[in-house]
């Protein structure tokens, strides 16, 4: 079956739906065992996290799971409450004190956060390099402390793109298991197993559920680190809402339509946002123009709504705020992959790397009104700096 069918079917089966096309919610804590001898096997699993409980066994979940698994070709997928819960599970599975992690420093933000603020309170060692610059000299960034590389491709905010089987390659020469999160190109435009990623972070926040209604995020690994990551997270006692798992499973059907438009409204912005007379520079890896893109069209199978552009000069909190206010479509707030089209002024001053850009930093993202209106609210907006 193609894509388009298979995102129909999968986690659904009316048989056992009772005839309902979506599966119904399981909610409960409690499970009840059938015999004593069952019960005394599964206290055997208690190592393994898949003893009978609610936060390990819920078949709902369960389908879920498999939906995500199947789309990214891997062995194995758990499901956390947010993408945030989702993206600290592989730094608790194989990091202990004293070890080093290589971290890209074009990640989310609050990842970032996360390791400065608390992974290194427990003696990890958090090192950060540039996605593109002196990146042929990677490996020597290497040493025998280094035990996991985390990547993210396209980059937070500026959407540099990595060569991610360059350094997996490296990474398994190493046997360094390596992270990616993949959640702006989805299980659609991105295969992370085929590239060489051991463990994919995709927080269903955003494209997956696709309506802005949802926290949800997903840890799926590949064969040789299933098992550890799905203990770690059983162990943390990570898992999401029954509400959420639904409505997760219910965006699967229409992700490949939502994914076009958007796809499509997003590029169409892009090629006209480089065209005008304020912008220096728009920051999206599927125009031909920027940098890595061949490396993009070799990775990738398409491109989604989130890019960001620059001005050609620094306009004040004011000035933009003015700007702003013009918008009548793009609505300012954080997070992405809805149907809305969204805006937001996103500080690099916490990186490493500080790349000199000549003025403002804007990032769209678009959702699925109308392009032309699309296009049009930006660039009416765009006549109010001067």
């Amino acid at each position: 079956m193609k894509i388009k069918t298979k995102l129909t079917k999968l986690g659904r089966d009316p048989k056992k739906q009772k005839g309902f096309v979506n599966p119904g919610i399981y909610k409960g804590s409690t499970m009840i065992f059938n015999s004593f001898k069952d019960y005394l096997n599964d206290i055997k699993n208690d190592d393994d996290r898949k003893t009978l409980y609610g936060i390990n066994k819920n078949p709902f979940y369960e389908q879920l799971e498999e939906v995500i698994t199947k789309l990214y070709k891997a062995k194995d997928t758990v499901i956390a409450p947010s993408g945030l819960a989702a993206l600290i599970i592989p730094f608790f599975t194989f990091l202990k004190k004293n070890d080093e992690v290589l971290i890209i420093d074009t990640v989310y933000s609050p990842t970032r956060t996360f390791c400065n603020n608390i992974l290194k309170n427990y003696g990890v060692k958090i090192k950060y390099f540039h996605p593109i610059n002196n990146i042929n000299n990677f490996e020597k960034l290497i040493n025998k402390k280094t035990k996991l590389i985390y990547l993210e491709s396209p980059g937070t905010a500026t959407f540099e793109i990595v060569d991610i089987p360059f350094i997996t390659k490296i990474a398994k020469r190493k046997k360094i298991p390596t992270v990616l999160d993949n959640t702006w190109a989805s299980p659609l435009y991105c295969d992370p197993i085929r590239l060489g990623i051991n463990v994919i972070i995709d927080a269903g926040t955003k494209y997956i559920n696709g309506h802005s209604d949802v926290l949800i995020g997903f840890v799926t690994s590949d064969k040789k680190y299933a098992k550890e990551i799905r203990i770690t997270t059983k162990t943390l006692g990570l898992c999401p809402g029954s509400e959420e798992v639904y409505l997760a499973l219910r965006g699967i059907p229409t992700l490949n339509l939502r994914m076009k438009e958007i796809e499509k409204n997003a590029l169409k912005m892009a090629k006209i946002l480089k065209t005008h007379k304020l912008v220096s520079e728009v920051y999206h890896p599927a125009l031909p123009h920027t940098e890595n893109h061949k490396i993009w069209k070799r990775d990738f199978n398409g491109s989604t709504g989130l890019f960001a552009f620059t001005l050609k000069k620094r306009f004040s909190n004011n000035s933009i705020e003015k700007f702003y206010k013009q918008l009548r479509i793009f609505k300012l707030g954080y997070s992405w992959g809805g149907f809305e089209s969204l805006i937001t002024f996103p500080p690099l001053d916490k990186r490493i790397y500080k790349d000199k850009l000549p003025g403002n930093l804007i990032r769209i993202y678009c959702g699925l009104e109308d392009s032309d209106d699309q296009i049009k609210d930006v660039t009416n907006a765009l006549k109010i700096l001067k």
